[in-house]
């Protein structure tokens, strides 16, 4: 609906020489608001997509392929120069002999990326992640030690955070998440810098 004003009647226009009487002004009519144009009904925002287990918060991983994976994040680092690399976890099929049958068994694949290939996901909590910065020795560093055919071990060993006995990957940790993996079944305090004297005589 046009809002430009209508053009008004032209007035003492002579016509065929005669002189027309003026006429009266017209009332000028308000100019009406314009309509608002059919519009669309709003669609719901596309539901977010199911995420799958995991023992930490999640992030989307941007692949070099335009591919993408969800990743668990153990653990973030700043390096000496100002990057930061995030240490992430993924489970892959591995093929496994179980009483002489052969079966596929989800195995942890650990990878390093840098934080521009992370996409946040809304509704993790990233403020736990374990921090490490280049220079700095964390508190507690928390294992997750590799095992080859029949080895077996802890699923996780607490160390001190300058403790060398550390052979497989690891993440730093804070006192509170040191102390909460060494309440774990599957957890082991380091026999070499026993991290647990402290940890639980501070408890």
């Amino acid at each position: 609906m046009s809002t430009e004003p209508k053009d008004e009647d032209t007035a003492g226009e002579d016509t065929a020489g005669d002189a027309q009487e003026p006429q009266g002004q017209q009332a000028v009519q308000p100019e009406q608001p314009e309509q608002p144009q059919d519009r669309p009904e709003p669609t719901a925002p596309p539901e977010q997509p199911e995420l799958p287990q995991a023992d930490g918060p999640l992030v989307r991983v941007r692949l070099h392929d335009g591919q993408h994976l969800y990743a668990v994040v153990k653990g973030r680092r700043r390096e000496a120069d100002g990057s930061w690399w995030y240490a992430l976890q993924i489970h892959l099929p591995a093929r496994t002999e179980i009483r002489g049958r052969l079966t596929d068994e989800p195995s942890p694949v650990d990878f390093l990326t840098p934080a521009s290939r992370c996409e946040p996901i809304p509704g993790q909590a990233y403020d736990q992640v374990p921090t490490d910065r280049d220079g700095v020795t964390p508190a507690w560093r928390i294992e997750e030690p590799v095992y080859f055919s029949t080895e077996a071990g802890p699923a996780r060993i607490v160390h001190r955070g300058d403790c060398h006995a550390v052979r497989d990957v690891s993440h730093p940790a804070t006192t509170d998440q040191a102390r909460a993996a060494l309440g774990r079944e599957d957890t082991e305090p380091c026999d070499i810098c026993r991290p647990d004297r402290p940890l639980r005589a501070a408890a």
